[in-house]
């Protein structure tokens, strides 16, 4: 808000420029009517006002349609024209016209056409084709003619580039129309420092101006559709943010898993591990990284509404608990139709006091998804569920819907115990000796594989 009331401001000191200017122009209307005049001139040529509207014409480097440049410059000579007419009256009432022509022929008004460019009049020509210039450049810059066909162009700033290589590039690639008269006006308004990194999207119908306040705001335009996929981490998360639209990751990672804004955001944990809710999410381009918590966790509560919180109340757990079993739920079901099935196997080992020995809780306490080893089994961590009786204590990823439902509505099954089939799926087991067949199974297929 406060760059666009100083670029306004800017924009009204070259408006009272241009109209200082004009004024002084019609200051020395009268000397214009002398000089014509002197030199037996009509003080209203149709003719040559009609010439000059054309070399204006045939030298406008921009847009601007051949009506445009006339009401341009008529304009600017409306009130000379107007000056001129009256200040003419008044000399043809106030000298009778044989005192004139004697004057006339005596040489008293002898006017040659070198001093046309000498002193006031040379000041009334330059000043005249500055105003004239200002103006066109003026509304070339700020009037919309620029048209981007289809969905847009999307121009990328990327960290280190300096503005002038921004404004080559701007160039280059059709997005303004003149490099040279975009950056005297980035100079005017003080944006050659403000420029950001980022990605910009121009669509439709813009001025330089409007692409001059958008590169210089940070604020990107281009809406990104940034999809979540089921099972992903808070880093995972956070990486993917960096990649599709530009967010800091690092700073993503310390705001989601610190309990500050967990707590800010009412969500139930220590942190935001799970909440992060997977979803296709339509984000500006460098969204910052707690808005996009925030995108997602209102995701969640969303999801997660008063039934589902009614039903977890009914399985004595809390909405964490549900969302730390469904997590787990989610890093080892392949299969859609297992998910209640595994659910239901978890549920039957904390009813019965053992530890749930999930191998994905291993690679979360290691921090990389690896083959799990033996002596893995025996790293120091709350999140090791082979040595510690009960749930982790906050969700291992961020589990999808489908997940989210099967913990809340598991089946209802004997089984204590599943391995892979090597086919994507798992062999459910009540005994552990059905279980050990099982895995004797699976080692056997792996070989022959």
């Amino acid at each position: 808000m406060n760059d666009m009331k100083s670029l306004r401001k800017k924009i009204d000191r070259l408006d009272r420029l241009i109209v200082k200017l004009l004024n002084r122009r019609a200051q020395y209307a009268d000397e214009i009517g002398k000089i014509k005049e002197k030199l037996g001139l009509d003080v209203y040529s149709p003719e040559r006002e009609k010439q000059v509207i054309e070399n204006v014409s045939r030298t406008n480097p921009g847009p601007l349609t051949d009506d445009a440049v006339r009401r341009l410059y008529e304009r600017i000579i409306d009130e000379s024209r107007r000056l001129e007419r009256e200040s003419a009256e008044e000399r043809r009432t106030s000298i009778r016209p044989g005192k004139f022509r004697g004057l006339m022929m005596g040489g008293a008004f002898r006017l040659d056409g070198d001093d046309i460019f000498k002193g006031k009049n040379l000041f009334l020509l330059i000043a005249s084709a500055m105003v004239a210039l200002l103006i066109v450049l003026l509304l070339s810059f700020v009037v919309p003619y620029h048209s981007a066909r289809g969905k847009g162009v999307v121009f990328s700033i990327p960290h280190g580039e300096t503005a002038d290589q921004v404004y080559r590039n701007l160039s280059n690639e059709g997005i303004i129309s003149s490099r040279f008269i975009f950056r005297i006006a980035a100079r005017l308004f003080s944006i050659d420092h403000k420029l950001k990194a980022g990605k910009y999207l121009f669509a439709g119908h813009y001025s330089d101006y409007y692409v001059m306040t958008i590169i210089a705001s940070g604020k990107s335009n281009l809406i990104v559709h940034l999809t979540i996929p089921e099972g992903v981490t808070v880093r995972e998360v956070a990486g993917i943010c960096r990649r599709e639209i530009g967010t800091d990751s690092t700073l993503f990672v310390r705001e989601a898993l610190g309990d500050s804004l967990a707590q800010a955001l009412g969500i139930p944990s220590e942190n935001l591990e799970g909440f992060l809710f997977p979803e296709t999410y339509d984000l500006y381009y460098g969204t910052a990284p707690a808005e996009v918590i925030k995108r997602m966790t209102d995701e969640f509560k969303l999801f997660f509404n008063d039934s589902l919180k009614s039903r977890a109340r009914e399985l004595n757990y809390s909405v964490k608990q549900v969302v730390t079993l469904a997590s787990i739920v989610e890093a080892e079901a392949r299969i859609d139709s297992e998910r209640p099935v595994i659910a239901s196997v978890y549920y039957n080992r904390l009813r019965k006091h053992m530890p749930l020995e999930a191998d994905p809780t291993i690679e979360y306490a290691l921090g990389e998804h690896t083959r799990i080893y033996y002596k893995d089994l025996r790293i120091k961590s709350p999140y090791n569920t082979y040595e510690h009786y009960g749930l982790p204590p906050t969700p291992i990823c961020n589990p999808g819907r489908k997940s989210i439902l099967a913990a809340l509505y598991p089946d209802t099954t004997r089984y204590l115990y599943f391995v892979a089939n090597g086919k994507g799926g798992h062999r459910f087991s009540v005994t552990f000796s059905q279980h050990k067949e099982a895995i004797r199974k699976y080692r056997k297929a792996m070989m022959r594989e």
